[in-house]
């Protein structure tokens, strides 16, 4: 394996609730630290916002050409998913609502293709979890940062969503150096956000080799029970499809796109 990775090929390594980042050890674990995070998400939701709106206007008062437009849509949504995490800091705890993890993989996917200048593959089948759809989006972002980091400019990176027996899967894998690279600095705390997330919403996490020569990390969380057939869908599941980059379709929650 590239980078001298440790990890032998065929081999996982969960991740366990030892190494939970949780959010005591990121604020210090005294209730100040708390106050201050959830302070610091009241006070950024006013500007997240902010600059949501001045997105949309932008768009519909300048008429902008396709691409651009496509821009703003990103800007606004980005800035939406900023209020979003921002809310699931405040009010939490909050009883999750189904949402179609295969959209907001595709949403998330679209999104880092256009920061990202290497090669993003997707293999995605619906598949509805329950968990708070902020909760998915970081861990997707963070997942998916991390791989395009590993993998580099000229690298690929390989995403799978699939129902597997009742639970769904998420896989994210890489072309990088492996598990040595993601031992330190950003992609080792995205790792640990990644964990502590996932665990405390009742997920699981692996690592592996991945057959792209770098790191595949594995979430799974359990899906929701399935409706007899031609009974209606559980209250607040949206059947959402993948849209284009920003687009905000197929999230699960309400589309945030600015006029096209």
């Amino acid at each position: 394996m590239k980078g001298g990775a440790k990890l032998a090929a065929g081999a996982t390594k969960p991740i366990t609730e030892s190494q939970q980042y949780s959010t005591e050890s990121r604020t210090g674990g005294d209730g100040a630290g708390i106050r201050l995070l959830r302070e610091l998400a009241h006070d950024l939701i006013l500007p997240a916002a902010s600059i949501k709106l001045l997105a949309t206007a932008a768009c519909t008062e300048s008429d902008p050409d396709a691409a651009v437009r496509d821009r703003l849509r990103l800007i606004a949504n980005e800035a939406a998913t900023i209020a979003d995490i921002c809310g699931q800091v405040l009010d939490r705890p909050r009883r999750p609502r189904p949402v179609q993890l295969d959209a907001l993989t595709a949403e998330a996917m679209a999104r880092a293709q256009l920061r990202y200048r290497g090669v993003i593959e997707g293999d995605i089948s619906p598949v509805t979890v329950l968990v708070h759809p902020a909760v998915v989006v970081r861990i997707l972002n963070n997942l998916l940062s991390n791989a395009c980091h590993a993998a580099g400019p000229h690298g690929t990176v390989q995403v799978r969503v699939a129902p597997d027996s009742a639970r769904a899967r998420l896989s994210v894998e890489d072309s990088g150096a492996g598990l040595v690279e993601a031992k330190s600095g950003r992609m080792a705390l995205g790792l640990e956000i990644i964990g502590g997330l996932v665990l405390s919403h009742g997920g699981t996490v692996q690592m592996e080799v991945s057959d792209l020569g770098g790191l595949r990390v594995n979430v799974s969380f359990s899906c929701p029970p399935r409706a007899e057939p031609g009974a209606e869908p559980p209250a607040g599941v949206t059947r959402g499809r993948a849209g284009r980059p920003g687009s905000g379709r197929g999230s699960g929650r309400e589309d945030r796109s600015v006029p096209g």
